[in-house]
């Protein structure tokens, strides 16, 4: 996943979660700044982080369709 799909898949969740950005940075501890550049797609983001990122706003992506 490139990080312009991951950028629409945060910002999505975010939203139907009612969530803010503001919000989403103080759950889990990122600056607001950088919460608005990966919504964006202007930063690289590490696996783990977003992991803590969605797992915040009550998302789990699943990968592989065998279970």
């Amino acid at each position: 996943m490139n990080r312009q799909e991951f950028a629409k898949i945060l910002k999505k969740a975010r939203e139907e979660g009612n969530i803010t950005q503001l919000e989403l940075a103080h759950r889990t501890g990122f600056t607001n700044r950088s919460i608005i550049f990966w919504e964006q797609g202007k930063k690289n983001i590490s696996l783990e982080n977003a992991d803590k990122l969605l797992k915040a706003i009550g998302v789990e992506i699943k990968i592989g369709g065998s279970e």
